[in-house]
């Protein structure tokens, strides 16, 4: 693919965006090595049309509808450093960070501090805000999307109303597994009004009334998501990963992520699903207790906690239903990681509501106990130059530094060079070889090393499968156990 020439704006940014270091740096300031997704990504996607992209034309689950439009625009803006490409996620990350604080802006201020501190100081999600991929993006905008709900069941304003519909469709479109939260945030609504309808005493009517704001711009998400779900449901295998169960898969996701990654083992893990199950349905079991009384004053005063509950309620039903129904994996992981903010949240505000019966003391200290917790956790795992499900891609920007400086030491000539590498890092690879201009490197592939390329990069344990006597180490890492290799111009 010819790359076309960037424009002035672009030249000037990738200066002040991603400055180059010298050799002893990392590659560009402030940024890790772009991991395999992240290439793929851009390797496939950004330069293709907008159309394309918004239909899901390529429909491989790798192509997150939004990311995908956002690196397009950022490179045209800014070049394609690590730091361009990532910019909408990091820009989001200011957008959840400020959404994380006005959800729970009317709450005691010690339940403010302490979950904004849990929202911030999540290994995986402060992870994937570091990524060019649409995880950090849909929770943003999934934020986003809960409060203006909130501030539209409260108020009523339309401008609420459109924001929430947008911010879900943005959600959706940064990932697929948001679709759960858009589905569940609209049946929450309608279920909300027509409680609000019941318990005020007004008529049926009014309450279709109020259900028929929502069609407008409902109508303008489906159009906008018709293709790219026909395709996903057409195409696709739907695999998030988990194959055992929801409290086995999702369930136990969400509560290793909430502990930074932190192992149970099986009886602890019983006790912390059966914890987090209470902190869902017993709220449940009070709302409905509260709604068949018309309890007027909870829904009013509580409208935080009934729709976050509601959310998470519906969330979890549709999850099971699609496994039943058209055999879509539980999520796990990354995929599963918007449900650690939505958790957040509605812990947040049922804390809020149990302060309203006293032992305020002993609750405040212990969330705020948790949330000093996970900071220091924070502080003492985070690992800048890695990401936690692409840590073997962590070097793989080093080893091209390295791989250059060989090359441009031991190669007289103008010919081109092969790699023989792992297939785990062909997407990232050739991300640098096309954004450095490494036009002297042929472009690798997935099918493993055969012994006669001219430099090898793999797994220390890959060795025994390859014929190391004709190469010389130029380089390893050990904290990740891959080497780069080199074969003498002499036995080239």
């Amino acid at each position: 693919r010819i790359r076309p020439a960037r424009p002035v704006c672009a030249q000037v940014a990738q200066g002040i965006i991603g400055p180059r270091l010298g050799a002893g740096g990392r590659g560009n300031a402030g940024s890790a090595s772009f991991t395999h997704d992240e290439s793929y990504t851009y390797l496939h996607y950004p330069h293709t049309g907008v159309l394309k992209i918004l239909s899901f034309g390529d429909w491989f689950t790798n192509n997150h509808i939004l990311n995908s439009l956002c690196m397009k625009i950022s490179e045209r803006l800014f070049g394609d450093s690590e730091v361009a490409l990532r910019l909408p996620n990091l820009l989001l990350l200011v957008v959840y960070m400020g959404y994380g604080h006005r959800l729970f802006k009317k709450c005691h201020p010690i339940v403010t501090v302490a979950l904004f501190i849990l929202l911030s100081t999540n290994h995986l999600l402060m992870d994937l805000f570091g990524l060019a991929r649409g995880y950090g993006l849909s929770c943003g905008f999934m934020l986003m999307s809960l409060y203006h709900l909130n501030a539209f069941l409260e108020g009523r304003k339309r401008i609420d109303q459109v924001l929430f519909h947008m911010a879900a469709l943005l959600a959706s479109l940064s990932s697929f597994a948001l679709l759960t939260f858009y589905v569940a945030a609209m049946v929450a609504c309608m279920l909300i009004e027509v409680a609000h309808a019941r318990v005020s005493g007004a008529s049926g009517h009014m309450s279709l009334r109020s259900l028929r704001r929502h069609l407008m711009p409902l109508a303008v998400s489906l159009v906008v998501l018709y293709e790219p779900v026909r395709r996903l449901v057409q195409h696709s295998d739907l695999s998030f990963g988990g194959k055992a169960g929801f409290y086995a898969d999702t369930m136990a996701a969400l509560i290793v992520n909430s502990f930074h990654g932190k192992q149970f083992s099986p009886w602890a893990m019983v006790v912390m699903q059966v914890l987090f199950t209470a902190v869902v349905l017993v709220p449940t079991f009070i709302m409905v207790r509260q709604f068949a009384s018309k309890g007027k004053v909870f829904l009013d005063q509580h409208i935080g906690l009934v729709v976050s509950n509601l959310v998470t309620v519906i969330i979890s039903i549709v999850i099971m239903l699609q496994h039943l129904l058209v055999g879509s994996d539980y999520p796990v992981a990354r995929f599963s990681a918007f449900l650690f903010p939505l958790f957040v949240v509605h812990t947040g505000f049922l804390c809020q509501y149990v302060l309203s019966f006293g032992y305020q003391r002993a609750l405040l200290g212990g969330v705020l106990g948790v949330a000093l917790a996970s900071m220091i956790s924070f502080a003492m795992k985070a690992e800048p130059y890695a990401s936690a499900e692409w840590r073997y891609d962590m070097h793989t920007k080093d080893m091209i530094r390295e791989l250059t400086a060989d090359h441009d030491e031991n190669t007289s000539d103008k010919r081109e060079v092969t790699l023989g590498i792992n297939w785990l890092f062909e997407p990232t690879i050739n991300f640098y070889r096309e954004t450095r201009g490494l036009e002297w490197l042929m472009p690798v592939a997935r099918t493993g090393p055969t012994g006669h390329e001219d430099y090898l990069y793999v797994f220390a344990d890959e060795l025994t499968d390859v014929d190391t006597a004709r190469y010389e180490k130029v380089v390893s890492y050990e904290d990740i156990r891959t080497i780069l290799l080199s074969r003498p111009n002499g036995m080239r």
